[in-house]
């Protein structure tokens, strides 16, 4: 997994790409550090380049989602596609996050 981190008036949105997955874990708490640390009133995660995740990788956007609940700000998924949106429909995960598509 890369990412890429970028502020704008009070949201910040971390731009992925490639894979999430349980060996991208480290990188994956470090950008979320870098989300709670900013303490931004909206997080966007962009998945739009992201072609694959797995059930670790599923249970890593959990983990950011608890992080950031807890200094009272937002978390949206945007634009996810192919085989990420299907793990998300199998998941339920639009009952869990917001999610927005293009």
């Amino acid at each position: 997994m890369n990412y890429q981190i970028d502020v704008k008036d009070k949201i910040l949105e971390a731009k992925l790409s490639e894979k999430i997955t349980f060996s991208d874990l480290d990188g994956f708490r470090e950008m979320i550090s870098c989300m709670v640390e900013n303490r931004s009133d909206h997080n966007v995660m962009d998945l739009s380049d992201v072609e694959f995740i797995d059930s670790a990788g599923l249970g890593m956007l959990l983990l950011a989602r608890d992080e950031i609940s807890k200094i009272s700000s937002r978390l949206t998924l945007k634009s996810p596609q192919g085989q990420v949106q299907r793990m998300f429909d199998v998941a339920r995960f639009e009952q869990m996050f917001d999610i927005v598509s293009p």
